[in-house]
């Protein structure tokens, strides 16, 4: 199959995967809303979101630097992806240690804070759980298989589903809902494990050098992530502590959408990480990186605008679908919707500029990009949240987004001289046409 055949199959397949997890997540969310209500949801995706942040910490950036070392050394490819799986199982554990610690610490502006507590407690083991599905999804992105993945995260997403409504229909409670989360992802952990050991020769062998550069390699990649992580959810928990459960079930509304609308770039640069990784070690490489870099601007271009006119104009159709019953209760969430569209199509380019950053090993350079954008998000939310609440941390996104661009695109055109055409995307489309996806 073509290089280029390979990355759209692989884009294609996480796209349709995510749309079947998506349709089984929107479900999911119009359960929840329509039992737990504003308050009830808001507890709940502050649990997730605290889940998502500790997270950062089991991944540290091995995932990404994960699969560039694979790609580049095909002779030791299984040896290192089954080192890095080790490595990324210790540092889940340090994670979700770290998360069960800061329970008790946490500055919970939530009512309720003893059952917050102890949901980020059962939130710990859904860390790990999560951890585990993606150290598996890894390998199967080094070699392109994407669709094994695909048949996990499809299982779990309508677990999740099936487990919650059947929890809500015997009236069960948050911490219940919690759990359906960790029973599914139990099930889609054994199913990932049970392919990933027919892809792979699953021999550890511990390389200690290999680990100490690897880990070394990772830290600045890490800390970038972490940033970013944080920089995307820490919005919802200052909500939460200056504004209360109520705003944080509006914001997580319009921001699960924002989250669901942008994987169209994350995955088309997942994707073609292993092949910009490639050409970035070659000695004539720098041409042919533009032309790649040219055209996954063109088609970065094309899907974000796609995906702005859909999430602008369509918000109220979306927040009503998701609410049903409860849309008076969440009829900001269209506006804060409106305002995050202009911050998911920013979105797009930065996801090429930051997975090309780190083709280029040039994580430390990225690292203060990402320090800077997390200070300037999380002063401006301070002064902006007590007075606008969830409109003014939906703006403060969108000014977010557009800094990191900004910054990135100058830090790129300073190493490679790389300036996008804005006019380029014509050409592109039409040879998408044409050649049937071969681009590359």
């Amino acid at each position: 199959m073509h290089l280029s055949q390979k990355v759209a199959l692989n884009t294609i397949i996480q796209i349709v995967t995510k749309i079947v997890t998506v349709c089984f997540g929107l479900a999911t969310m119009i359960l929840l809303t329509s039992s737990l209500g504003r308050e009830g949801y808001g507890n709940y995706m502050y649990i997730l979101t605290l889940v998502t942040i500790f997270g950062a910490f089991s991944d540290w950036g091995t995932a990404t630097i994960g699969v560039r070392e694979a790609s580049r050394v095909k002779e030791k490819q299984d040896e290192i992806l089954v080192n890095v799986f080790f490595i990324r199982l210790v540092l889940a554990f340090f994670g979700a240690c770290l998360m069960i610690g800061l329970a008790f610490l946490l500055p919970l502006g939530i009512s309720n804070y003893l059952l917050i507590r102890q949901g980020i407690l059962l939130g710990s083991l859904i860390l790990i759980l999560f951890a585990i599905k993606a150290s598996f999804g890894l390998i199967f992105q080094t070699k392109m298989q994407m669709q094994k993945l695909a048949v996990a995260d499809i299982l779990a997403s309508a677990l999740v589903f099936l487990i919650s409504w059947i929890f809500i229909k015997m009236h069960l409670g948050l911490m219940a809902l919690i759990g359906a989360i960790l029973i599914a992802n139990i099930v889609a952990v054994f199913t990932v494990g049970f392919l990933a050991v027919k892809t792979i020769r699953f021999h550890l062998k511990i390389d200690r050098q290999f680990i100490k550069n690897f880990l070394f390699e990772s830290l600045p990649m890490g800390a970038v992530l972490l940033m970013f992580t944080v920089d995307n959810k820490i919005d919802t928990v200052m909500l939460g502590y200056l504004k209360g459960a109520d705003a944080v079930g509006i914001y997580a509304v319009a921001y699960r959408v924002y989250d669901v609308l942008i994987l169209g770039a994350a995955y088309l640069m997942s994707s073609l990480l292993p092949v910009i990784s490639q050409y970035a070690t070659k000695d004539d490489w720098r041409n042919k990186f533009k032309i790649i870099y040219q055209k996954s601007f063109d088609v970065l271009l094309i899907m974000g605008l796609i995906i702005f006119l859909f999430g602008f104009f369509g918000s109220p159709l979306i927040i009503r679908i998701l609410t049903l019953n409860r849309f008076g209760e969440f009829f900001d969430t269209i506006s804060i919707l409106r305002i995050l569209s202009f911050a998911i199509f920013l979105s797009y380019f930065n996801h090429l500029t930051g997975y090309t950053l780190v083709s280029l090993k040039k994580q430390n350079s990225y690292f203060f990009i990402a320090f800077s954008a997390l200070v300037f998000n999380v002063v401006l939310n301070l002064i902006v949240i007590p007075y606008f609440s969830y409109w003014g941390a939906a703006m403060i996104t969108v000014a977010t987004e557009f800094l990191v661009l900004i910054a990135t695109s100058i830090f790129i055109y300073k190493t490679i001289g790389v300036v996008p055409s804005l006019f380029g995307f014509p050409k592109t489309l039409m040879q998408l046409i044409k050649q049937k996806g071969k681009i590359f």
